[in-house]
């Protein structure tokens, strides 16, 4: 009786062990996928160091296409102003914390309504392209892809406005390296956006894309990133324009 208690319990252990090797061979929860990218760039203390960010880039198309200049401003912990350039026509936007607003040569001041709101709620998140966990409380993670030649883990990710995202994580360095931006059907002429990220640089201990190539509906936009910096930024940058002011009296 005793051998064969003994024995039993071989063949339990053994199932068991087994169970958990096929199971490791699975594609690993999205919190692990997550929690190595946010390594992978630095560590979540270099995430969360810096208090604000200011992005310079140049978005250019191939062949004899638009160029656009890029400025964008955030800081903690929801403020943020962009400014962009194209043919000489300036559109500028921004949150200030309260009041989601953009003035363009065609509208000129606007206060934005509440789906803008929320989404330029989400822009203005420092954190939202660092650590996914606090900007995407849905995370899952769907299967493998390949991402220019990199294999990579993808992972399904909704945010509390509803923003749904598929991101890939690189395998090899736990790096993001492509985003989609599913189509809604509901919405005729609302094509997928693929973007590809590469050439990652260091920016005061955190590690970012500096290279990205956007394809929406078969055409392709190359958004290149020129300089980054945490320095902190004017209260001045972020406050609301006279017109934008205006708007609320």
């Amino acid at each position: 009786m005793i051998r064969t208690h003994f024995g039993s319990t071989l063949v339990l252990t053994a199932l068991a062990a087994a169970l958990q090797a096929c199971a490791d061979t699975g594609p690993p929860p999205a919190s692990k996928v997550v929690d190595r990218y946010v390594e992978a760039i630095g560590g979540r203390a270099a995430a969360q160091r810096y208090p604000a960010r200011h992005v310079v880039a140049e978005m250019t198309s191939p062949g004899p296409g638009t160029t656009i200049s890029m400025e964008i401003w955030t800081a903690r912990p929801n403020r943020m102003r962009a400014r962009t350039v194209s043919d000489g026509m300036t559109i500028t936007s921004g949150f200030d914390g309260t009041t989601a607003w953009a003035i363009t040569p065609m509208t000129g001041a606007q206060i934005l309504d509440r789906a803008t709101f929320e989404q330029a709620l989400g822009n203005a998140n420092l954190d939202t392209n660092l650590d996914f966990a606090k900007s995407f409380p849905t995370m899952e993670t769907i299967g493998e892809r390949t991402v220019d030649g990199r294999a990579c883990w993808n992972v399904r990710m909704v945010s509390a406005q509803g923003v749904e995202l598929h991101d890939c994580f690189d395998k090899e360095s736990g790096l993001l390296v492509g985003t989609v931006v599913p189509g809604k059907p509901a919405r005729a002429g609302d094509p997928a956006a693929d973007i590809v990220m590469s050439d990652y640089r260091d920016f005061d201990g955190l590690r970012m894309p500096t290279h990205m190539t956007t394809t929406v509906g078969g055409q392709r936009m190359v958004t290149t990133i020129k300089s980054v910096s945490h320095a902190p930024i004017a209260d001045s940058i972020f406050a609301l324009p006279p017109e934008v002011r205006a708007l609320l009296h």
